[in-house]
């Protein structure tokens, strides 16, 4: 069953694997609880049926879509009454964490919090040098933590990991539709521009944007881990094995509805791995 205080600890995993059956002793689970997401077009489920708009029911986090079995969904299998803001912005980088925690907590506290960042923080430069140095992607992140802490030191955070820019790049590599996509909307370049180049200088290219990915990731795991109550994901949805299905039809780079699952899925099981639910 889940107990109070670990059910209380975990809004911030993340989700769609298992459907969780409701347990048998409802009554040890709270009543309701409040959860937020922060973040980027990836949170907000950006053209994840492959139409032109985001489509935050259909997120990996706060989404109450019944295609998508978000965090949000899988507790309220277990009898909680869930109440989800999805504070995530399209094109928004690190920087504004801050202020998407300012916007989600002026009102009121929440219970958990799932924050991934880090996409735009690398897309939005022409060439590797010139992403988010990490340094700054650290101090960005703990601005936001501050914040929640200084709301309310009992919501727990998850902390999910950036994407592999890198699976992005094979997958779409090797499939003509999708570098057709890329080519056409111009999408990531630093990364994915002429995705059939695999000249020495192109993959010195796209090997020093990974590397940027990955000091991203940790520094995320250096803030979980002098951090109560905030966790990281272990790398969960930066290796989740990505195919071209699982990318939106319309720009072969957001998560397509099976994407934003398979990302629910991986930190769901990290998160129960990490004991962050309480499942027994």
């Amino acid at each position: 069953m889940i107990s109070h205080r670990t059910l209380l600890s975990s809004v911030a995993a993340v989700v769609t694997a298992a459907i969780l059956a409701p347990p048998a002793a409802v009554a040890a689970v709270p009543s309701s609880a409040r959860m937020v997401a922060l973040g980027d077009s990836i949170t907000r489920a950006a053209v994840a049926d492959g139409t032109q708009n985001a489509q935050p029911q259909n997120s990996w986090s706060t989404g109450t879509s019944t295609a998508v079995n978000s965090h949000l969904r899988r507790l309220e299998a277990y009898g909680v009454d869930m109440t989800g803001g999805n504070y995530a912005k399209g094109g928004e980088r690190s920087v504004h964490l801050a202020t998407q925690a300012t916007n989600a907590l002026a009102n009121a506290n929440a219970d958990y919090v799932t924050i991934l960042i880090g996409g735009n923080d690398i897309c939005y430069a022409s060439t590797p040098s010139g992403t988010t140095p990490p340094d700054a992607f650290e101090a960005n992140v703990r601005k936001a933590l501050d914040i929640i802490r200084a709301k309310n030191p009992n919501t727990r955070v998850l902390l999910a990991s950036v994407p592999s820019m890198m699976s992005l790049y094979r997958i779409g590599q090797q499939n003509f539709l999708i570098r057709t996509r890329w080519n056409l909307i111009g999408i990531c370049e630093v990364m994915l521009a002429n995705p059939t180049d695999t000249s020495s200088a192109a993959n010195a290219r796209r090997a020093a944007v990974e590397a940027r990915v990955d000091e991203y990731n940790q520094r995320l795991a250096k803030l979980a881990a002098e951090r109560a109550n905030v966790f990281y994901d272990n790398g969960a949805v930066h290796n989740a094995a990505f195919t071209a299905s699982d990318l939106s039809v319309l720009d072969g780079f957001h998560p397509s509805i099976s994407g934003q699952n398979k990302i629910a899925q991986v930190a769901w099981d990290e998160a129960v791995r990490q004991g962050v639910f309480d499942v027994d």
